[in-house]
């Protein structure tokens, strides 16, 4: 059907099949028909038919979809196109307040985008885009339904500025989020505070259903707005008890305010369980507020408001019935611990009326098994961290714990033997079937039940005895009863995981001989109870207590044998040994360790004893032989496939053990010329299949590790330039063979692709940090082995996108580290690159600097330190040309004419640097100043326009402070790169950062500048 034909009822019928259709044909084709009109001249029309004249929602969902995927395009609709589609879909949304929530959710989202993509358009002097703010505020007058929307409208705006698209470059996202974080999220918090206020000051009518949307709708975007990623961290969400919400420092009064806290405690009391979970959740947020945004008398404040809110909760406990409450409270109390040191909990008024209740909360919470079992990890983890802090604690005040703890212990242990009983008689879903939740409360238990070890250890013995003599009486009864034997075994298995878990909680250093005797009485009751289950077999075999069994064993072992075991072996004992197809590949990983631990045994003895060595390796030499007459014959290819991965990961275990020059020398020996080139041609032919290539690429990676300078062969030997021969071929044998694979799929890209390009890049950078080759002897001779692997680390380069480059942790991890190599040594190279491979390399550089890995950033850091420092050099040189240095010159020269062409590179990371030491938690402070002042050196205009922006964006009082700051950065700073003068520099920007946190931080309105805008 062609588009232009289709009316408005075909657009609805497909609307129909599209959502609600069951017919899956008709499916198809709609989706088909629909992504034909997105990219439709017409789109923009249809869609404002389908919103004007459309019957259903879903003619109006489908309008917004196609607007949402319109201005999400690479290319961008013109900024006109864009302001007009933004005010159209305001005005909709006003003149139509009741449209569907989905529809008016899916408008809103594409105003978000709008915004966002357009943050840093200028037209008229004016960032267009940003006045979506002052527009959100005439909702916000209006009706309630009105007021609603202006709500959802920054909700959504905070979320989408806080989303990263990994499809576009970080760099960009986080420009824009920070300038939307100190230009706006400040006053969004604010007015939403405001009106929850406004709100709370009124009667509140809960049966309004408008009423309850507008709070609930404040209470989320208060919620978007204290999970905003503020300084680029990106938390992993999972990692909950571990989160700290990194607050603005200019966010200090909000907080310091008692009435921020007040307000949202309150709304928990007086609003009904959906809203008040939220004001929770808020809560929690507030809680995890970094601790360095207070001083330390702030901060004890702030936390005595905090546990005042935490004892009227629990003493008004009506709320706590509803399992999301519940939930989010439990979250709260954890996070108090994860933020409080104990010696400041304990320094709280109301400390010890507090722990009571929340002892007596927590022993409830345990006794009702049943009711929301996943919010008990954080209350276990609550009591873990604070019995764990008890040896910390320099106060004198008395923490209570070790009148808490053990009631904290016998109540998880009484309420799992009690819930066995009801499991069994109700037919319920087990607790001790779901291993993973078990063993994670028992880790945080174990902490928890040494805190007065003799109270729980009498309470085991006592409930073990007891247990064990029962089911001992029913093992021995003529008439068994199923239930009651259920019973008991449940119990039993509960008892010993627990006795597991106490015997494993013991520390070293807390550990008394009363305590290890402690130990030895439950775990002899253990023993009893296998011997005693032996004595029944198979009759009393039963699955869940032969688990607990095997979990107390492993404790135990950890505990009191160690993992130091030596064993003897052979490939029936250890299948990784053997090539039988019936074993996975997985398996042969354990050859690995395994070769390591026997090549280190062999080294006791060794010395220099070639012999000894050449009879050791003597299976590995039979196996290479036999892949060797296969090859040669060409027959069973998959089983001498199998053979190489395992003989790859027994040398790669061989070489690694192997530390000092002799033995080194040996394994060296032993593998070229002949068996070298097996592994090269396996790279050839299996290049596509990384179970094989990653193993021999691994060898290859750790053959090149000079470690302990093992690679210093004798000045006679050319083992190291042979060696690093053998690594070029491979190296770009792999990389021509890999590129050939073409476009591959996201969760392909990596196995197939990026893991072995990373492997290939760190033997490269082990080789060049190596010391163990003279890489000018290359080009000496003719060889043109180095400059072919440095081609073939371009051409794999190319072929990945900066963005993979930074989310694929090990990749990143040996491409900077390499760069730095390559930048420190081999500068002509980098010079001699074309210029749109140049600004690839000083691109992924840029985006380097503000990665989150410190290895990344650091190395990212020294790297553009070389590059700026050989820039300055030769502009330095340049009057004082000779013939001797004409190809350096020539090398400086290009450098130099790039970055003519190419000012807004250097310019972009001074932004990123700048940025990086005023605004952000900077965690590598040298490694930031050592480029910074051949930037600011190079690019001393740029600088002073910096420095320019930020002090003038300032009210006039702090305008003269900032400026006295600039001036003490480059106070005793000469125009030169000597390391004294870096030094100075490094010192002066440590004071620099410290002077300027305290300006910004100090009382008074601000207009923050992201100096990267």
């Amino acid at each position: 059907m062609a588009l232009h034909f289709q009316s408005l009822a075909e657009l609805e019928a497909l609307c129909t099949h599209l959502y609600i259709g069951t017919d899956l044909t008709q499916r198809i084709e709609a989706e088909k028909a629909l992504l034909e009109l997105i990219d439709s001249p017409e789109c923009l029309s249809k869609c404002q038919l389908l919103l004007e004249q459309g019957t259903t929602s879903y003619a109006q969902l489908l309008a917004a979809t196609c607007l949402s995927k319109l201005v999400s395009r690479v290319s961008p609709l013109p900024v006109e196109q864009r302001i007009d589609i933004r005010n159209y879909i305001l005005n909709y949304v006003a003149s139509q307040p009741k449209l569907a929530p989905f529809v008016i959710q899916a408008l809103i989202q594409v105003i978000a985008k709008i915004t966002k993509s357009g943050w840093f358009e200028v037209q008229k002097d004016r960032f267009v885009f940003r006045e979506i703010i002052a527009d959100v505020k005439t909702f916000l007058q209006g009706a309630m339904e009105h007021c609603i929307i202006g709500v959802i409208i920054l909700s959504e705006l905070t979320q989408e500025m806080n989303l990263v698209d990994y499809s576009r470059p970080s760099a960009k996202h986080r420009k824009i989020a920070t300038s939307f974080r100190d230009t706006s999220l400040k006053d969004i918090l604010v007015l939403a505070c405001s009106l929850l206020k406004e709100i709370l000051a009124k009667p509140l009518n809960l049966q309004d259903q408008d009423q309850q949307n507008l709070v609930m709708q404040v209470l989320k975007l208060v919620l978007n707005c204290l999970n905003f990623d503020f300084i680029g961290s990106s938390a992993d969400e999972s990692a909950d008890d571990l989160c700290t919400v990194q607050i603005p420092t200019t966010w200090r009064a909000i907080f310091l305010e008692p009435e921020t806290l007040d307000l949202f405690f309150n709304l928990y009391h007086s609003l009904p369980p959906l809203l008040s979970q939220l004001a929770l959740s808020c809560l929690v947020q507030f809680a995890s507020t970094r601790r360095s945004l207070f001083s330390s008398p702030e901060r004890a404040k702030y936390l005595g408001n905090l546990i005042k809110g935490v004892k009227r909760i629990l003493e008004n406990p009506q709320g706590l019935s509803d399992p999301g409450n519940y939930h989010e409270f439990c979250r709260f109390l954890a996070r108090l611990k994860t933020n409080y040191q104990l010696g400041e909990l304990v320094m709280v008024k109301e400390y010890p009326e507090v722990i009571r209740l929340i002892a007596n909360f927590t022993i409830t919470s345990l006794q009702h098994w049943e009711f929301a079992p996943n919010s008990v990890h954080y209350l276990l983890t609550l009591w873990q961290r604070m019995v764990a802090s008890v040896p910390f604690v320099k106060s004198t005040e008395p923490h209570l714990l070790d009148t808490y703890a053990p009631e904290i212990t016998k109540a998880f242990i009484t309420s799992r033997l009690e819930s066995v009983a009801v499991v069994v008689r109700d037919n319920l879903d087990d607790p001790l079937d779901d291993t993973t939740t078990v063993f994670q409360q028992l880790e945080q238990l174990c902490t928890v039940s040494r805190c007065e070890y003799e109270k729980t250890c009498t309470l085991l013995v006592q409930l073990f005895d007891q247990n064990a003599q029962n089911y001992q009486k029913l093992l021995h009864s003529a008439s068994r009863v199923t239930v009651d034997m259920a019973i008991q075994e449940g119990r039993l298995a509960w008892l010993v995981y627990l006795v597991g878990t106490v015997v494993g909680g013991r520390l070293t250093y807390t550990s008394t001989d009363e305590h290890d005797a402690m130990d030895g009485e439950l775990s002899c009751r253990v023993f009893q109870l296998i011997s005693l289950m032996d004595t029944g077999l198979p009759q009393c075999s039963n699955e869940k207590i032969e688990l607990a069994i095997l979990w107390f064993l492993d404790q135990f072992r950890k505990t009191y044998v160690g993992d130091q075991l030596q064993r003897t072996s052979k490939s029936e004992h250890f299948p990784f040994l053997g090539i039988s197809g019936s074993y996975s590949l997985s398996d042969f990983r354990c050859r690995t360790a395994f070769y390591t631990a026997l090549t280190r045994l062999l080294m006791v003895d060794l010395g220099e004893d070639e012999d000894e060595f050449e009879n050791f390796m003597l299976p590995l030499t039979v196996s290479f032989e036999t892949v060797l007459q296969i090859f040669n014959n060409n027959f069973k290819q998959e089983d001498v496939k199998r053979m190489l991965i395992g003989l790859a990961r027994d040398l790669r275990g061989i070489a690694f053990a192997l530390n000092t020059k002799t033995s080194y020398t040996m394994l060296f020996d032993w593998m070229y010329p002949t068996y070298l080139p097996i592994l090269q041609r396996a790279i050839e032919q299996w290049y596509g299949e990384p179970a094989c290539t990653t193993p021999i690429l691994k060898l290859m990676a750790e053959l090149m590790q000079n470690r302990s300078q093992r690679l210093n062969f004798d000045v006679s030997s050319p083992n190291g330039i042979l060696l690093f021969r053998e690594a070029s071929k491979m190296i770009c044998t792999y990389g021509t063979q890999i590129l050939s694979l073409g476009s591959l799929s996201k969760d392909q890209i990596y196995p197939m692709k990026l893991k072995g390009i990373s492997i290939c890049y760190s033997a490269l950078k082990s080789a060049l940090c190596g010391n163990y080759v003279s890489f000018g002897v290359f080009k000496l001779y003719g060889d043109n082995h180095f400059d072919n692997v440095l081609q073939a680390f371009v051409k794999m380069l190319l072929s990945v996108s900066h963005s993979d480059l930074l989310q694929y942790r090990k990749l990143s991890q040996s491409y900077y580290p390499l760069l730095e190599c390559l930048t420190q040594d081999h500068m002509s190279f980098i010079t001699s690159l074309d210029p749109p491979v140049l600004l690839y390399v000083l691109t992924s550089i840029s985006e380097g600097l503000t990665a989150l890995d410190t290895v990344v950033s650091s190395s990212c850091c020294t790297s553009l330190d070389y590059i700026v420092t050989y820039l300055f050099k030769h502009i330095a040189k340049e009057g004082k040309k000779s013939l001797r240095c004409r190809e350096a010159t020539q090398a400086g020269q290009r450098l130099l004419h790039f970055m003519q062409q190419n000012p807004e590179v250097l310019q972009q990371m001074m932004s990123v640097l700048m940025n990086t030491i005023v605004f952000e938690d900077c965690r590598n402070q040298w490694s930031v100043s050592r480029p910074l002042l051949g930037l600011i050196l190079l690019n001393e205009k740029y600088f002073g326009e910096l420095r320019a922006g930020l002090i003038n964006s300032q009210p006039l009082p702090k305008q003269e402070v900032l400026a006295q700051c600039f001036r003490n950065l480059m106070e005793g700073v000469e125009q030169n790169l000597s390391v004294k003068n870096r030094d100075r520099f490094t010192q002066n920007l440590s004071v620099f950062r410290r002077d300027m946190a305290e300006a910004l931080r100090s009382d008074g309105s601000t207009e923050p500048l992201d100096m990267m805008s």
